[in-house]
């Protein structure tokens, strides 16, 4: 079969999800994913202590040629005392704890620190970020897996948030290097936005971009592999439409069209550039949801992203596959148990057709976040 009429299938197939999904509401956000600091006016001059807790297993059976298959089993555990100075600003600072079961100790024991101001329509963290899948990326820029396996992000992050636009920017630096380090410097460089073209109770439809530079150097290191910049964006449609049915509350659906393009001086990558189309439809009913997602790429390299979406295999070096075609469906309860406590169960089989293959993985969540007032300290900066 001709690259042409393949690609006409491919066009037709996303148009047709697009106008089934004129009745579309908006991307499901669970909670069990989320932890956001939120500065309350009337918590001004509150010491508190905050407990933040993640229980998870993540499990997969994939045995075909390109993501790594295994088991993520623990908790995640991260004490802070926060002091909200005024109406604006926060100071929060603890530790984070993972503990992998099976393994003898603590995987991860880090400090967590920030500062977070809020203005009227805008807000800005140094320190700690709120990140992962605070960010709200697709999987294939960025898997949400990390959430597990390097849950905090340091740096700066920069949120704008009106009726017809919202961003988050933000510098995650993930290793710093001083002279003669056998390693490269790691940062990531994020920027997501929607522009709201409608917006009501009802309907709402939004144009998504999102962007994520990668990159692996420095100039004072002693590691002489070349330097590596990658990036990866995605501009689509996002339709949102409540329908008020008892069985069937929502119905979800997004569209990308997906780029990657290593911009590095000297190119190491076994494809300079590729692209994909990515097609999401999300039905929420009374007690499940079941989501479904469509992908077509050629050549596509995602450093941060799900590897289960890249032509470069992650289980054997030097293989790659330029094509890849995958259906995956994930089938998801999720309940909200008691007040900041919340459930999320789903399990996931995908089809690949190239090779041939139906695999699938299963994952439960349960987090909860507890805040003991301690004190209320007076002070000397105004709002």
């Amino acid at each position: 079969m001709s690259y042409f009429v393949k690609s006409f299938r491919l066009r037709f197939f996303t148009l047709f999800l697009i106008l089934v999904c004129v009745k579309a509401t908006a991307q499901i956000e669970y909670p069990v994913f989320k932890s956001i600091t939120r500065i309350n006016p009337a918590d001004s001059e509150k010491l508190s202590l905050n407990i933040y807790n993640l229980n998870y297993i993540y499990n997969t059976e994939y045995f075909g040629n390109i993501p790594l298959s295994g088991t993520l089993f623990g908790y995640q555990l991260i004490p802070e005392i926060q002091y909200q100075p005024n109406s604006r600003f926060i100071i929060k600072g603890g530790i984070y704890l993972q503990k992998e079961f099976g393994r003898n100790g603590f995987t991860t024991i880090a400090p967590t620190f920030s500062v977070k101001y809020k203005a009227i329509h805008s807000s800005f963290i140094l320190g700690t970020l709120e990140g992962n899948t605070n960010h709200g990326y697709i999987e294939p820029i960025y898997d949400y897996k990390l959430l597990i396996n390097e849950r905090l992000e340091n740096g700066f992050q920069f949120f704008v948030d009106t009726k017809p636009y919202q961003h988050d920017f933000f510098i995650n630096w993930r290793r710093a290097i001083h002279l003669g380090d056998p390693f490269k410097e790691e940062f990531d460089i994020g920027y997501l936005a929607k522009f709201n073209l409608i917006t009501n109770d009802k309907f709402e439809m939004k144009i998504p971009l999102q962007l994520l530079y990668t990159h692996k150097g420095g100039q004072i290191d002693s590691n002489s592999t070349p330097l590596s910049s990658i990036v990866n964006d995605a501009a689509g449609l996002s339709l949102k439409f409540n329908l008020g049915n008892h069985f069937l509350k929502n119905i979800v659906c997004d569209n990308y069209y997906v780029n990657y393009k290593d911009i590095s001086g000297d190119k190491v990558q076994p494809f300079k550039e590729g692209n994909a189309y990515l097609s999401h439809l999300l039905l929420k009913f009374k007690y499940f949801d079941l989501d479904l997602r469509y992908w077509n790429s050629h050549g596509f390299i995602n450093p941060r992203g799900n590897s289960l979406f890249s032509s470069v295999s992650e289980k054997y070096i030097g293989l790659v596959e330029k094509h890849r075609h995958l259906l995956l469906a994930s089938l998801i309860y999720d309940t909200h148990l008691f007040h900041n406590g919340n459930f999320n169960f789903r399990f996931s089989p995908y089809k690949d057709f190239i090779e041939k293959k139906i695999e699938y993985s299963y994952e439960m969540y349960f987090s909860y976040e507890i805040n003991v007032l301690l004190a209320k300290i007076k002070n000397s900066l105004k709002n």
